[in-house]
């Protein structure tokens, strides 16, 4: 099947793949040559695409979007999507450091709550990803 994962800014990737996992917007879903038609939205987490040539999968980072196949392509159209040597962990876990402060401030009732539990879950996200990464390069 034929994939491209595609950004408002930029292509990440066309390729022939062997099938793809993606995290759906209620949890993972795995696709694979000749699956149904369909549209549907995306969470946070990462996306593997597996080439159809065997080689090494493609991983990124995506956080919202949609996913539509049609005839066996498939689009991946990605509201925030990095490749792992685009995430500096640094910075990464400053983002987290001050999603739990805003959290877990009880004098102020500025703090948009859902706001701070999204930044949470992107950075903790985007931590596991850095993670699974560098287990998979370990194998």
């Amino acid at each position: 099947m034929q994939v491209e994962v595609l950004s408002p800014s930029r292509i990440l990737a066309k390729v022939t793949a062997s099938g793809l996992q993606v995290p759906g917007y209620l949890g993972q879903l795995g696709i694979l040559p000749g699956h149904a038609p369909m549209i549907t939205e995306l969470g946070v987490g990462i996306l593997r695409v597996d080439k159809a040539d065997k080689s090494p999968p493609l991983h990124f980072f995506i956080a919202g979007g949609y996913l539509e196949i049609s005839n066996d392509h498939a689009k991946v159209l990605v509201d925030v999507v990095e490749k792992p040597e685009e995430i500096d962990r640094a910075r990464v876990e400053q983002a987290r450091a001050r999603a739990m402060g805003r959290l877990t401030d009880t004098k102020s009732d500025i703090i948009d709550l859902g706001r701070a539990r999204k930044a949470l879950q992107r950075a903790d996200a985007r931590l596991a990803f850095l993670e699974n990464i560098a287990n998979v390069k370990m194998r």
